[in-house]
C-alpha cells in the first residue's frame, strides 16, 4: 500500500492540481481519503482514453474541494496514544463526528437565507450528531482525569421489545439518569481532600455511580434510535 506523500507524487505526476496536492499535504484521515479519490478519477480517465492527458491539464476538482476548506484534528481529545486499546475506537469515532460537524457547519453558512426548510435540516442532523459526540467526548475526558474507562456501548438487548415497551424504558432511564446525576453531584461536593483516608474509596464509589451513569445514557441512545428507525 502506498504512502500518502506517495499518492501526492503520483497524484502530481498525473497531471492533479499542484493547489489541492498542497492542501491536502498533512497525512490526516480526510486528507488521504481526498488523495486518493483524486487520484482515482485521474487514473479512470486514463484507463478509458487512448490518449495521455497533457502535463498542464488540470483535471477540474468537485466543487466542493473549493468551497470546505479541511478542517484539523480536533486538538481537543489530544493524540490517540493517551488513551488505551480499547478507547482507540471512541477516539477515531470523536475525530469523525468532528469532521462531519464541520463539514455540516460549512453546508449551513452556504444555505440561503430563504432556505428556511434547509437550514433547520442541517441544524437537526448537527443536533443529532453532538448527542453522541458529547458521549464518546465524555468518555475520553473522564479517562484523562481519572484514568478510568467508562463503558463505551450499551449491553443490554432491545431487540424484542415492543415500540410501547421501548417507550416505557426511555421514561425509566430518563428518570434513572436524572436520579444518577443528583447522586453523583452530591457525591463530587462531599468529596474529601486527597489527603483524607477515605478519599480513595469515595472516589472508587463516584467512579462506579458515574459508570453506572454512562451505562444508563448509552442505553437510553440505543433505545432511541430503535424507536426512530
Amino acid at each position: 500500500m502506498r504512502t500518502h506523500a506517495e499518492n501526492i507524487e503520483l497524484y502530481l505526476s498525473s497531471g492533479g492540481d499542484p493547489r489541492l496536492a498542497k492542501l491536502h499535504k498533512t497525512s490526516t484521515l480526510q486528507n488521504r481519503s481526498r488523495i486518493v479519490y483524486l487520484l482515482s478519477k485521474i487514473q479512470k480517465l486514463e484507463n478509458t482514453s487512448e490518449v495521455k492527458i497533457p502535463e498542464e491539464k488540470i483535471i477540474t476538482p468537485d466543487p466542493e474541494v473549493h468551497i470546505k476548506p479541511n478542517p484539523e484534528r480536533p486538538k481537543f481529545i489530544g493524540e490517540i496514544m493517551q488513551y488505551p486499546v480499547e478507547l482507540h475506537s471512541t477516539y477515531n469515532e470523536t475525530e469523525n463526528l468532528w469532521f462531519k460537524y464541520c463539514s455540516l457547519k460549512l453546508d449551513l453558512n452556504q444555505v440561503p437565507p430563504a432556505e428556511e426548510k434547509k437550514a433547520l435540516e442541517i441544524q437537526n442532523k448537527i443536533m443529532d450528531l453532538f448527542k453522541r459526540f458529547d458521549i464518546c467526548k465524555k468518555i475520553l475526558d473522564h479517562y484523562l482525569v481519572h484514568k478510568h474507562i467508562l463503558p463505551t456501548e450499551s449491553k443490554r438487548d432491545f431487540e424484542n421489545f415492543t415500540p410501547l415497551q421501548l417507550d416505557q424504558e426511555r421514561r425509566n432511564m430518563e428518570s434513572l439518569i436524572c436520579r444518577r446525576r443528583q447522586t453523583i453531584k452530591k457525591m463530587e461536593e462531599d468529596l474529601p481532600e486527597e489527603s483524607d483516608p477515605v478519599f480513595n474509596r469515595r472516589l472508587s464509589s463516584l467512579n462506579h455511580k458515574k459508570e453506572q451513569l454512562q451505562e444508563y445514557i448509552l442505553d437510553q441512545e440505543k433505545i432511541n434510535k430503535l424507536l426512530h428507525n
